[in-house]
């Protein structure tokens, strides 16, 4: 089997994620053809200034016989750790832009971005909630948001929202389209035949039979009993304290939780700093450390890099699946 190419943003070059880049690459070889999307001179300062391994050759970065090319996004940024600068951030965004279009292209057969601040690209006109939705417009679908571990897979029905608006997002359709969704993902991308799914409620205790709250009854119920009619292996709505905090979770492949805090404290906590952003639903692959910028961790003499291996590992193998970019 031929190596895929995994292509690599550079994230905000002023947090930790070129230093968990090269501690992850330094841990063993990887079978892909990488590339990292910066320019020569903004790695060259951060190879300097955090004392990364390795060195580049002819716009390949070197380390410990991993080649990584170097892919220039013609964004020059001034290092300052652990500072939010305009110039890294635009930095950034240019860099995930390049990620979009080689993958949408087929040039690349998968994407991992590093963490961004999100405040720090917004000061510049960046129009995105979050690098999720910025890839599912360029990809044009739907984007289904799914913190994992190599175990558990948390699917998100809502994203990045504001809490008080999550209950109006909340419908039958919605949550249906989350199930199946989810369903083909673990199916085609993680390759689990018959995937097991367990859909959490909205309301405290699942709504106790509509005395908190009518959706969990009205309308999780019914999505969750179509999805079972067409023959999917869904159950729920559960209520989620009791979900995770008495290890229900074990029985399942997959979780879809109706909004972010919901599914990603449990799943984070459970993950202990090795979880993967994945966005599924796409007819790209990408996936992410389930980390920010760490601006306060930079100076550290450890950095964890096991979520940023993982991220990696988990793109070569769903761009190495037969059905990888259905």
């Amino acid at each position: 089997m031929s190596a895929p190419s995994l292509v690599i943003t550079c994230g905000d070059v002023n947090g930790i994620g070129l230093r968990c880049l090269a501690a992850a690459v330094e841990q063993a070889p990887l079978h892909a053809e990488l590339t990292l999307l910066i320019d020569a001179d903004t790695l060259q300062q951060a190879i300097d200034e955090y004392g990364l391994p390795g060195e580049i050759e002819s716009d390949v970065w070197r380390i410990s016989g991993t080649s990584i090319r170097l892919h220039s996004i013609h964004a020059p940024a001034q290092l300052a750790p652990g500072v939010e600068r305009d110039d890294a951030a635009r930095a950034a965004i240019a860099s995930l832009e390049a990620a979009c279009n080689l993958v949408t292209s087929g040039a690349a057969r998968a994407m991992v971005t590093l963490p961004i601040s999100k405040h720090a690209l917004r000061r510049v006109g960046w129009p995105y909630p979050g690098q999720t939705e910025m890839i599912a417009d360029h990809a044009g679908a739907e984007p289904l948001m799914v913190l994992c571990t190599r175990t558990l897979h948390v699917a998100l029905a809502t994203i990045h929202v504001p809490i008080h608006r999550v209950a109006g997002l909340i419908t039958s359709e919605r949550i249906a389209q989350r199930i199946t969704a989810l369903h083909e993902h673990l199916r085609m991308r993680i390759g689990i035949d018959e995937p097991r799914i367990a859909v959490l409620g909205l309301n405290p205790h699942a709504g106790e039979h509509g005395e908190i709250g009518s959706e969990d009854d009205e309308i999780i119920r019914p999505a969750i009993e179509q999805c079972r009619i067409a023959g999917l292996h869904v159950s729920g709505p559960y209520p989620a304290d009791g979900f995770f905090g008495f290890g229900a979770y074990e029985k399942f492949d997959g979780v879809l939780a109706m909004y972010h805090d919901q599914g990603l404290i449990p799943l984070k906590l459970l993950a202990k700093g090795a979880g993967v952003n994945v966005t599924a639903s796409l007819p790209v692959i990408r996936t992410s450390p389930d980390h920010g910028t760490a601006y306060d961790r930079i100076r550290s003499a450890e950095i964890d890099s096991a979520s940023t291996r993982l991220a990696m590992e988990m793109a070569i193998e769903m761009a190495n699946r037969p059905h990888g970019l259905t």
